[in-house]
């Protein structure tokens, strides 16, 4: 009899901390399918329910540590493939440099957007959580970056660096995301909008950066 594997065997194998079981359930739900595929349809629901649950006060930080560490495995195997390079590209793939500010820990999300825009062609540079901001700004000088994504859960995250990052703005495409990126915040730090869905935030900077780039 053929076993299908569910999101609710998945959360039995994570609740009880069974990382066999847990990685068993997580490679059949992921099994043959294509990176874009996995991150819509199994990896961001599945970190929406660790936030919901996380808010409902249901989820541990031991519950979300073991989680997260998962699904980085998982998504560091599935982005194992080199990127593809875009067909008659008239210039070189655009180079997106991501980071979370100070305090953020929380980077998954934005390493699944990573990890589409690579599929995509686009050349990654991802620094993950808690990135001091001297450390972003070197690196998106050094990468000569044609656009930097910061993603927070908070505005403070944000306005705490607004004048160091209204000088990233003045030399990089600057975006802000996630729910600390308010009206007032990207305001404030001279940063444009994302749309809050990770999978329409990447098809609106592919298409920015085709249009300024030509690529």
């Amino acid at each position: 009899m053929t076993i299908l594997t569910t999101s609710d065997e998945l959360w039995a194998a994570v609740e009880t901390f069974d990382a066999e079981a847990a990685e068993v359930a997580i490679a059949r739900l992921l099994w043959d399918v294509p990176l874009s595929g996995a991150v819509t349809g199994v990896v961001l629901p599945f970190l929406q329910e660790v936030g919901d649950r996380w808010e409902a006060g249901t989820l541990s930080v031991a519950h979300e540590h073991f989680v997260s560490d998962m699904l980085r495995r998982k998504l560091t195997a599935l982005a194992a493939v080199p990127p593809r390079a875009a067909d008659g590209a008239a210039a070189p793939a655009p180079v997106v440099l991501l980071a979370c500010p100070p305090g953020e820990r929380h980077d998954m999300v934005l390493l699944c957007v990573a990890l589409m825009l690579r599929e995509r062609g686009v050349r990654v540079r991802f620094l993950g959580a808690d990135t001091p901001i001297p450390a972003i700004l070197t690196a998106a000088r050094g990468t000569a970056a044609d656009a930097v994504v910061l993603a927070a859960t908070r505005p403070t995250m944000f306005t705490a660096n607004a004048s160091a990052l209204r000088k990233l703005a003045a030399d990089h495409a600057l975006y802000a995301a996630g729910r600390g990126a308010d009206e007032q915040t990207l305001a404030e730090v001279g940063a444009r909008a994302l749309p809050a869905d990770p999978v329409r935030a990447v098809v609106a900077l592919v298409g920015e950066l085709a249009e300024t780039r030509r690529w």
